[in-house]
């Protein structure tokens, strides 16, 4: 019986049985390259339940508030309605989290347009430091992670 009920346990939980039962029974080497790469997925799945609606919840602070702030220094409306259609999800369920992800991305990606457009130095700045963010959150969500056969480069 699985005491610690998550996704991330029930996965890994789940590898380790692939490993234990089922990888010794196979003896084709495609099989097992096949079987090893679905539990690299299993488990990188794993990761990044563990922490993606924290991570996306974040984020979506973050990005709303970049793009009210270029909405406001710049006095534009169509920046502005992004921000207005990009507010906090309602509940934590990962599909409301997801939307008002993608939402305040949308704001987001029309606030960079703004400035890079307007060649404002200090957003562009800030709007590339919450890129390095992004960047440093999909590495931790996907850390841990490889393909087996694939190169990391």
């Amino acid at each position: 019986m699985i005491t610690r009920l998550s996704t991330p346990r029930i996965l890994d939980d789940v590898c380790e049985q692939l490993m234990r039962d089922v990888m010794p029974g196979i003896s084709d080497a495609a099989a097992q390259i096949r079987l090893h790469m679905l539990i690299a997925t299993l488990k990188a799945a794993a990761n990044a339940s563990a922490v993606e609606i924290s991570l996306m919840t974040q984020e979506i602070e973050l990005y709303v508030a970049f793009a009210d702030d270029v909405a406001r220094a710049t006095q534009s409306t169509t920046v502005a309605d992004a921000v207005a259609a990009a507010q906090p999800p309602a509940s934590l369920q990962l599909a409301d989290v997801a939307a008002a992800y993608s939402r305040a991305g949308h704001a987001f990606i029309a606030a960079m347009d703004l400035v890079m457009d307007q060649r404002d130095t200090d957003l562009i700045e800030r709007g590339e430091e919450l890129l390095r963010l992004r960047l440093e959150n999909e590495r931790l969500v996907l850390s841990g992670s490889s393909t087996i056969g694939r190169s990391a480069s």
